[in-house]
């Protein structure tokens, strides 16, 4: 598995130059975009190629996919991308209904076939919100009823929403494209105080890590919603993960 950057840690960071420099300078290789950047995807796909890196996968909203479905292909395309991830509806988008979530994942399978005839593979991203119901009957369960759709496991929402995250991620090994890798103290609060460097929340991450290395996951992108020192963040998790992937190989 690759360690990789999200782009959404380095958010605040000014422009995508600025984000892509902080990232390459902190030694990664590999990153995962979000969005557009207000750029076209040529400047996008321009700029990631300038600082050196790779995308590994591209993070897109709902409202990209709805309305700016040929342009999300288009950048992919530029930047020889095979995994898209549609990560967040917002919640006055989010349906109360089993069957409002059939809804969701319906339009997420056609737009998987139309990406899947590009050789590009549509994945979904969960927090929380999508864990909400008992197991077998919780929103992500629906979404993956779609044969054509994958998961990207956030592993610290997982922990905020009380997961057996072992268990879940044995349970949908064959789906998992790539994981969010982010740490949490659920009990510290209920907003973006609960996040942690890797390594200094209460995940148990030797059991999280085998369980992903058993499944189909190639990638473990290095996430922090919400830090107060995003070199620190970087740096910290690119060295946590090289040093238990080091380990296991040991």
């Amino acid at each position: 598995m690759r360690v990789s950057a999200q782009l959404y840690t380095v958010r605040q960071l000014g422009d995508l130059a600025a984000q892509l420099d902080l990232v390459a300078a902190c030694g990664f290789t590999d990153v995962e975009t979000v969005g557009f950047h207000d750029l076209s995807p040529n400047e996008v796909a321009a700029c990631v190629t300038s600082c050196g890196l790779r995308a590994r996968s591209a993070h897109f909203d709902w409202e990209e996919f709805e309305t700016r479905f040929e342009d999300v292909v288009a950048l992919l395309g530029l930047l020889e991308c095979r995994v898209a991830v549609m990560p967040w509806l917002t919640p006055n988008a989010r349906p109360d209904t089993a069957e409002g979530w059939r809804a969701v994942s319906g339009q997420l399978a056609e737009w998987a076939d139309h990406l899947l005839s590009h050789g590009i593979r549509l994945a979904y991203h969960n927090h929380d919100f999508d864990l909400a119901r008992e197991a077998g009957t919780t929103p992500l369960d629906i979404i993956l009823e779609q044969k054509n759709l994958f998961w990207q496991p956030d592993i610290g929402w997982l922990a905020v929403a009380g997961c057996d995250i072992t268990r879940i991620l044995d349970r949908f090994a064959p789906r998992i494209v790539s994981a969010h890798v982010k740490d949490a103290d659920p009990a510290a609060g209920i907003r973006d105080e609960r996040w942690r460097d890797l390594g200094q929340g209460v995940i148990d991450w030797a059991p999280v890590l085998r369980a992903l290395a058993d499944s189909a996951c190639t990638d473990l992108f290095v996430e922090h919603d919400e830090t107060g020192n995003h070199r620190r963040t970087l740096e910290t998790g690119r060295r946590f993960l090289m040093d238990q992937m080091a380990e296991r190989c040991g």
